[in-house]
């Protein structure tokens, strides 16, 4: 990713100073990690189609071991059918604020 959202706690954990949390923090806290969940199943569904494809490229032109790449195109895109289906329960079911004929 190309932010620091990786090194950031959204687990609600590392408040070592004892203070209480409000609801606000936690709302938002709420907020930004479903939409970091979101996004990655999206983003995973194009990763692994996309070493799905590249995979079946170097078979079809025979590089390297043709059924290891065959195989891996499989279980890519088997992985991208599951994330697939993740991403869309996760449309349904995460609260967002998006654009209907988006």
């Amino acid at each position: 990713m190309s932010d620091d959202s990786e090194s950031r706690d959204l687990t609600g954990k590392g408040f070592g100073d004892g203070r209480p949390r409000t609801m606000g923090e936690i709302a938002v806290n709420l907020a930004v990690s479903e939409s970091l969940a979101n996004h990655g199943h999206h983003a995973l569904v194009n990763a692994h189609e996309a070493a799905a494809s590249s995979h079946q490229l170097m078979a079809d032109a025979g590089v390297g071991d043709v059924e290891q790449h065959l195989d891996l195109a499989r279980w890519h895109r088997w992985c991208a059918i599951v994330e697939e289906q993740l991403a869309d329960e996760a449309d349904q079911r995460t609260p967002a604020r998006r654009n209907p004929n988006d």
